[in-house]
């Protein structure tokens, strides 16, 4: 049952950086009812072992997913709140399935596998659209079914991700991880999303960081790949992309963000109207139509506004405390994987502040990621500091 519960986490994770690409009509993703089946066979090899453990983020997710359940009550749009609900049922059970279900980091590392897989999947769709002439927006290139703003932040979390595994894994594959930040370079100036440039600087960050304690191979590999992403990319990617990535100084210092300043005054109007608890959960859009500036259902490109619409400073509140929960763990890891999730965070942070990301499957899948890698190495970590400890007291 181990298993079998850990091979259903594998392949639902591997389908999340692509699950827009295969929707099944009239029912939603693919990747949705591969979710389903995941979590409950994780829930049902949790029962059927006996091994429930949380940690203290877990205790403040459930009551964030509770107060979205109960904001049905009040909410302004009871559909948008039913939709939101589940969604947060879901991604609740795939941030404590992880936990639960992983018992040995290597099924850690398998999983990260399976995230980057998943992304080259994205990436090489994106590049057939971009082949094909098929634009998510004027010279702009994305997955199926994708947003291009989205697919860069999802890309660009699997740099980090691939490049730890170019250090940990011997397998095959390992040639796969090394090149991945050149292709999620090329995929992701090919979205043109200048929010998302700014995670591919982070996360390239942590390659350079990184790169002194890498093989002469691999400095060599790095240096090459360097080269050739700087011959090749002006070559292939579009000069509209080089373009529109060009104005993203300007748009932070002048612009309006592609209207996003708009959106959060407006969000921050309602909030001042519903402090406390919101408009109800996933109803941020509902709450915009009747707003002079909009009068119509919008997305509102930032999770912090969103979460403070929607569920009130409770919501927010309780968000905020899962999220300094599963930060706090990181002080108690190895450099290099503290170096990997704050790497993944500051892409997430990025994210959260031009996308409402709050109920998307990444920013749950990175918070269950973190737990677990800690779970795993934090006793190895703690003995390994123990004599240390110990001999700074003999000294005194």
């Amino acid at each position: 049952m181990a298993r079998l519960a850990y091979l259903a986490l594998w392949l639902y994770v591997f389908t999340v950086p692509w699950e827009n690409i295969i929707t099944l009509p009239g029912l939603g993703t693919l990747s949705r009812f591969v979710g389903i089946g995941a979590v409950g066979i994780g829930l049902l090899y949790v029962l059927l072992s006996g091994s429930l453990r949380f940690h203290q983020a877990h205790v403040w997710g459930v009551l964030f997913a509770l107060l979205a359940a109960l904001s049905y009550f009040w909410s302004i749009e009871t559909a948008d709140t039913l939709n939101r609900v589940f969604q947060y049922g879901l991604l609740f059970a795939f941030f404590w399935i992880l936990f639960s279900v992983l018992e040995k980091p290597e099924q850690l590392r398998g999983v990260l596998v399976a995230y980057v897989l998943g992304c080259y999947v994205a990436g090489f769709n994106t590049i057939s659209n971009f082949l094909s002439g098929s634009e998510a927006y004027y010279q702009r290139f994305a997955a199926d079914g994708f947003d291009p703003g989205d697919l860069s932040f999802v890309l660009a979390l699997g740099i980090p991700m691939a490049w730890y595994l170019a250090f940990k894994e011997n397998s095959r594959l390992v040639w796969l991880y090394r090149l991945y930040p050149l292709v999620a370079v090329m995929v992701i100036l090919l979205t043109a999303a200048r929010a998302g440039l700014l995670g591919v600087a982070v996360g390239l960050l942590f390659v350079f960081f990184t790169l002194p304690r890498a093989s002469w191979r691999v400095k060599v590999l790095a240096t090459v790949l360097g080269l050739v992403a700087l011959w090749m990319i002006p070559m292939l990617v579009p000069a509209e992309s080089f373009s529109r990535l060009a104005t993203l100084s300007e748009e932070l210092t002048q612009g309006s963000l592609n209207d996003r300043t708009n959106i959060w005054l407006a969000g921050w109007q309602n909030f001042s109207d519903h402090p406390i608890l919101g408009v109800g959960a996933g109803a941020f859009g509902a709450s915009l139509r009747e707003h002079e500036l909009f009068r119509d259902w919008v997305a509102p490109h930032n999770l912090f506004v969103s979460i403070a619409t929607e569920m009130g400073l409770v919501g927010l509140g309780l968000f905020m405390l899962m999220l300094v929960s599963v930060v706090a763990v990181l002080w108690q890891v190895p450099p290099l994987e503290r170096g990997l999730w704050f790497t993944a965070l500051a892409i997430l942070f990025l994210a959260f502040m031009a996308q409402n990301w709050e109920w998307r499957k990444q920013t749950w899948f990175v918070f269950g990621m973190i737990l677990t890698h800690w779970k795993l190495l934090y006793p190895a970590w703690l003995s390994a500091k123990q004599p240390a400890l110990a001999l700074r007291v003999e000294k005194s």
